[in-house]
């Protein structure tokens, strides 16, 4: 057995949250950062209205494309399986009634209904939620007799009281204390057989040999419920690790799907490329330590691996800064070479074309529709020539925040009715007859130029505006808008180029004609 072995446990619930791949990232970086480290996938799907089909393969795909890769699993095998808990039924069972046989658990036979009316009473009496322990007190007699007669039960563990519960937490950095007398005597095993969440996670944890796990502040609740578990069981605790949220842009609560689509598919369609999702959400609630900081922030996974150290987990939440997200695709896209560039594009225009199980979920929208149509024309476009594309790649690579930008730059290579900022024309010629006579003698000049290199090229606009009395920024922002349609381009020369003479021309009579 290895020395840490992490565990990721997620439900089969179609997709992966954001923050949730945070989590992930940070299991990932521990296993490989230990020798001989182990990352462990299960898959949490007792809540069986909450599993979708499809929705293992979903995870992974989320996880895949991130590079997160498990060590065991469900795809991967391994000596501990199996990694579905809805597989393990009765492994939970036995370990539920073992410690029911040595008195650290009991059968609870309170129907729904009581156990609401229960609640409700709790709640006029302005006092915690709790069971109020009614069977605990039930002989082996009634318990026999009962289960005899067919009625129904669940498991609950018993809680001493008055009882001070402490766990060291790494990320806190102190130990946190509980009073027993505050925790609700949990059930354990439902009455349909199936576990809970505490019953499960403790037992898969112990069989599986788990060292380490990372997950969200909103599960230190439940430390008390699993310091008893383990005890009952006569296991040792693993490690967890509490992260604090990621919050919302504006700072202001959870970051939620109410917000926006917040799921990795969601990122990866938008146009973000993992090394620049991975630095991003590294960087939420951690940083490296300042003597291997870097300036710029930018760190790949290898670096992440190298200096990721838990206990520089911040214990304020975070916010999901989008603009910082932005920034740092831009320079990770930079940082591709154009082959590679080309590579990513259409490895993203297949996410984005295929249906994926969060889309039978959410259905498909308008925006997701649009994106596909706009994907599928600049899909068509660079894969007709790839070493075109490259070059027209290289021209933008430097000035792309996401992928979804390069459909803007280059859509008026294919669309015939691609339009022109003539709002802007008109403002440098303003008079129609002199506009009309100075777009005629631009098209002219660059005909007759037998290359469009620089030495030819940029003289002869500049000459043709002097020519004018104009302004040599404002001819050259009318041939950009008469060629791309827009006052910001690419690299005007460069992009004209690799268009062609033939492009060029027609731009110039569909401007004319209009």
């Amino acid at each position: 057995m290895s020395s840490v072995r992490v565990r990721m446990a997620p439900s089969p619930t179609g997709w992966i949250h954001i923050g949730t791949a945070r989590t992930f990232l940070f299991d990932y970086l521990m296993a490989k950062q230990a020798e001989n480290g182990k990352l462990v996938m299960r898959i949490e799907d007792t809540d069986v209205k909450r599993s979708v089909k499809g929705g293992v393969e979903s995870l992974y795909q989320s996880l895949d494309f991130l590079g997160i890769t498990a060590d065991e699993g469900p795809r991967e095998g391994g000596e501990f399986g199996p990694y579905f808990q809805t597989q393990r039924e009765e492994i939970y069972k036995e370990y539920a009634l073992k410690m029911v046989e040595e008195g650290n658990a009991y059968r609870c036979f309170c129907s729904a209904e009581r156990l609401a009316q229960l609640k409700e009473e709790q709640k006029m009496m302005k006092i915690r939620p709790h069971y109020d322990g009614l069977c605990k007190t039930l002989s082996q007699e009634e318990i026999e007799k009962r289960i005899a007669a067919g009625e129904s039960y669940v498991v609950r563990m018993k809680v001493p009281e008055n009882e001070t519960i402490e766990y060291e937490e790494p990320v806190i950095g102190k130990k946190i204390s509980f009073n027993s007398s505050d925790t609700n005597e949990q059930v354990l095993l439902k009455s349909d057989g199936l576990p809970t969440y505490h019953l499960a996670v403790v037992v898969d944890d112990m069989l599986m040999n788990i060292t380490h796990a990372v997950r969200g502040s909103e599960y230190i609740p439940s430390i008390p419920k699993q310091v008893l578990l383990y005890r009952y069981l006569g296991a040792q605790m693993p490690t967890y690790l509490h992260v604090p949220l990621v919050l919302n842009p504006d700072g202001k609560g959870k970051l939620s799907k109410r917000k926006g689509n917040v799921a990795v598919i969601d990122f990866i369609r938008k146009g973000y490329i993992k090394e620049a999702i991975i630095n991003f959400v590294a960087l939420i609630g951690w940083n490296p330590a300042p003597e291997v900081a870097h300036k710029d922030e930018i760190y790949d996974v290898d670096y992440l691996i190298k200096n990721f150290d838990p206990k520089r987990i911040k214990k304020s939440a975070g916010r999901f800064e989008v603009e910082k997200l932005d920034s740092f695709n831009a320079v990770w896209i930079g940082k591709l070479t154009p082959s590679q560039l080309y590579d990513r594009v259409l490895a993203w225009a297949e996410v984005v074309l295929q249906n994926n199980v969060v889309d039978e979920i959410r259905g498909v929208t308008e925006e997701l529709e649009e994106m596909r149509t706009k994907v599928s024309e600049l899909k068509q476009y660079l894969t007709a020539d790839r070493a075109r594309a490259e070059s027209l790649l290289a021209i933008v690579q430097q000035r792309v925040k996401r992928l979804t930008d390069i459909y803007d730059w280059f859509s008026v290579l294919w669309q015939e009715d691609a339009g022109f900022d003539h709002e802007s024309v008109a403002s440098v010629l303003p008079d129609v007859e002199k506009r009309t006579e100075i777009v005629y003698n631009l098209r002219d000049a660059l005909e007759k130029l037998p290359t469009w290199e620089q030495e030819l090229w940029e003289p002869a606009v500049r000459a043709l505006a002097d020519r004018y009395n104009l302004k040599h920024g404002d001819l050259f922002m009318v041939l950009r808008v008469i060629v791309t349609g827009k006052k910001i381009s690419p690299p005007l020369r460069e992009f004209m180029v690799l268009a062609g003479r033939d492009f060029v021309g027609q731009r110039f009579e569909q401007f004319s004609s209009k």
